[in-house]
């Protein structure tokens, strides 16, 4: 009879990190699934939420806003992901620009409005001869 070949399996401490890199690439290339591609690297029929942390350690996962570094092997430099313009932080100086013109109004409107409130009372006070207004020694 002829003997069948065995799958040798891994430990996870012998995976380099290029190979565990590697690993992740070939998962966010969405061709193959978190366990196929651990099967084929490790021979181990499940991972335990390694390659998650590999993931974020490498800088792959922004769920977490520094990585502990004391991981991560001496030489290695974390990727920093440059920061997208949104609607509360935009990017472009004309949105800026934008921003400070839409707000320049906003204060306007708010001001008007405050000296509208300001002449309706004093109208009212004058017309019904009533204190309106708090007075400052009043308990």
């Amino acid at each position: 009879m002829k003997r069948q070949k065995e799958k040798r399996t891994r430990s996870i401490g012998s995976l380099s990190w290029a190979e565990r890199e590697e690993m992740i690439k070939e998962y966010l290339s969405g061709n193959y699934s978190k366990v196929e591609i651990w099967k084929k690297y490790t021979g181990q029929s499940t991972e335990h939420g390694k390659m998650l942390k590999w993931m974020r350690m490498l800088g792959y996962c922004d769920r977490i806003e520094n990585p502990i570094k004391r991981y991560l092997p001496s030489g290695f430099i974390r990727q920093e992901q440059p920061v997208s313009a949104t609607k509360d932080n935009p990017q472009d100086p004309r949105d800026l620009q934008k921003r400070i013109k839409e707000l320049e109004r906003q204060l306007e409107n708010a001001q008007l409005k405050a000296e509208g409130y300001e002449l309706m009372i004093e109208i009212a006070e004058k017309e019904l001869k009533i204190p309106i207004r708090k007075k400052s020694d009043t308990k």
